[in-house]
């Protein structure tokens, strides 16, 4: 599996003022995380692991809307990503702007493995041969995550979360220790205490996103289809769309490059018009509006 194969989910962020207004579920992307944890023994696609995990613990918040991941997948052959190495903040901009996404999430994998508490040398002391029958009489496992939340539009880092998880053999009344010969995601990982340490890392850094996205205010609606005046919007009921709100429709301008270095500095957002919600459903909305509007406009709330 390529390093950078990619699950997603990403964070679209409130662009205006609305008092009240819960409506627009965000968007949240989260890329395959960065490998930095050294050596851990035989587990494989820790990057990968632990972004599954994020992207659980954010869906089960109930607050954002999946991206498909074939859609992701597509764009990074497209643009021959993700064969080796990190990607960086504008490389990370660009595939949100063209999944339509404002947010994305990057981040790194520092530390991801199980020590012999009776060695005391300090830091993740020995790591155990994960099925390779070592037996100690304590063992502790320990994770750590770093991630970051990058402003499609500018390529700027605009939030970021550290978690760390912590657990003991010596915690549970049986040897959940070793970690035998199963992946990310297979039965019987969140049983181990690597599988617990890596949980509780990911809450953490789930909780700290959702807080400070949550402070941003509501997120945006994306467009399903057009038919004439009336814009199909991805907000219904069940999100807090009421008949009556109030949307500005946005457009995403001429991507600008650094002429010196190629890299992407980002684009600005044209204001196309503003439309009024005149139906709900629970699970989508219908917009009216005067302008213009391409399906890949955005809505935010407010005039």
């Amino acid at each position: 599996m390529r390093k950078y194969t990619v699950l997603m989910a990403a964070f679209m962020l409130f662009a205006g003022s609305a008092e009240g207004w819960c409506a627009g579920k965000k968007i949240v992307c989260v890329m395959d995380l960065d490998d930095k944890s050294g050596d851990h023994g035989d587990w494989r696609n820790i990057g990968t692991g632990v972004a599954e995990m994020l992207v659980t613990a954010l869906s089960d918040t109930k607050k954002y809307t999946l991206v498909e991941r074939s859609k992701l997948e597509a764009i990074m052959d497209e643009q021959k990503l993700g064969a080796s190495g990190a990607v960086t903040a504008q490389t990370a901009a660009k595939i949100g702007r063209l999944l339509g996404a404002q947010y994305i999430i990057t981040g790194a994998v520092t530390e991801f493995g199980i020590k012999d508490s009776k060695i005391g040398v300090g830091g993740l002391e020995k790591v155990l041969p994960f099925g390779g029958g070592a037996k100690v009489s304590k063992t502790k496992a320990r994770a750590v995550i770093d991630v970051r939340a990058i402003d499609t539009t500018s390529a700027q880092i605009v939030a970021a979360a550290k978690g760390e998880g912590s657990k003991s053999s010596a915690e549970f009344s049986s040897d959940l220790s070793i970690a035998p010969d199963f992946d990310f995601g297979k039965e019987g990982f969140d049983e181990t205490i690597l599988g617990k340490a890596a949980r509780e890392a990911v809450d953490t850094v789930a909780k700290e996103l959702t807080k400070k996205f949550d402070e941003s205010g509501p997120g945006a609606a994306k467009i399903i289809k057009i038919t004439g005046n009336q814009v199909f919007i991805n907000s219904g009921a069940a999100d807090g769309e009421k008949e009556g709100n109030v949307y500005t429709i946005y457009r995403q301008g001429e991507e600008m490059t650094d002429p010196d270095t190629g890299e992407s500095l980002g684009s600005e957002e044209e204001k196309v018009g503003t439309g009024k919600v005149v139906k709900v459903t629970p699970k989508y909305s219908i917009v009216e509006t005067k302008a213009a509007v391409q399906k890949t406009d955005i809505l935010r709330p407010g005039k």
